[in-house]
């Protein structure tokens, strides 16, 4: 069983949503996008703690709802389909918690992150223009991720979640503030960002990325054409495995 963080649940969703919000609002200068996240992987430790993988989720759900509204400036013309891309994105971690309640302790909380790039990868393929994607709170800066070349647009999702991840590692897991995380996850920060400032090569758009990815559409770089959207294809192929696996594995269980 998880240990539980020792802040309060609403303690995590206001600073999750404060962080998020300032993300999405602060354009020029997203870096709270990095940080927003993290008080949520710890709300998936407290439903870890229960008997009920949804016990707990309703300040996820919450904290994305506000997340999501911030994408439109709080417009709350957008507030159905902010709650109906909240719903969506809960379901890593309830996914989390469920395969980790199965499969036992061991299961880390990266799964909850390729489970997000999946559901990413499944809104490109189905609903490409209507959707938000994490990557899309940097777009005012692309010189942050001209890197991106290499992983697809949604490769910046990748490293939002994943800074995220490192980011509760270091402050708000059971064991906080050891050096070796502090250490990689300044570096996880930091290196993507100076790399992508020794490159020459213009950053993949979101428009880039959905004319890819249109019936019609078409690509003038043939290096991204080659690889596309590599990074969430992987992870809805990762993703499809630990669950079957985990459905496998439960049915055995109950027999």
């Amino acid at each position: 069983m998880a240990k539980e963080t020792k802040y309060p649940a609403v303690t995590l969703f206001i600073s999750s949503s404060l962080l998020l919000a300032g993300g999405w609002l602060m354009g020029p200068f997203p870096v709270f996008i990095f940080f927003g996240l993290a008080p949520l992987f710890a709300l998936a430790d407290r439903a870890e703690s229960t008997s009920s993988a949804w016990e707990k989720m309703e300040w996820v759900l919450l904290a994305l709802t506000v997340s999501f509204l911030a994408s439109h400036s709080f417009d709350l013309s957008y507030l159905v389909s902010s709650i109906a891309l909240a719903i969506l994105f809960t379901l890593p971690f309830l996914g989390q918690v469920w395969v980790r309640h199965t499969l036992g302790p061991r299961v880390g909380k990266v799964t909850i992150v390729f489970f997000w790039l999946a559901i990413e990868y499944i809104l490109l393929k189905v609903m490409p223009d209507s959707s938000v994607f994490l990557a899309d709170v940097l777009q005012q800066e692309p010189l942050w991720v001209r890197w991106n070349i290499h992983t697809g647009y949604l490769g910046t999702s990748c490293w939002i979640l994943m800074t995220n991840l490192l980011v509760y590692q270091t402050l708000l897991s059971r064991n906080p503030f050891q050096w070796h995380w502090i250490i990689v996850t300044v570096v996880f920060l930091g290196a993507p960002f100076l790399y992508s400032n020794t490159l020459e090569n213009s950053a993949i758009s979101r428009s880039e990325m959905l004319n890819l990815y249109s019936p019609t559409g078409s690509s003038e770089d043939v290096t991204y054409l080659a690889r596309g959207e590599f990074v969430v294809r992987t992870a809805a192929w990762l993703s499809t495995l630990i669950l079957l696996f985990t459905f496998v594995k439960n049915q055995t269980i109950r027999r």
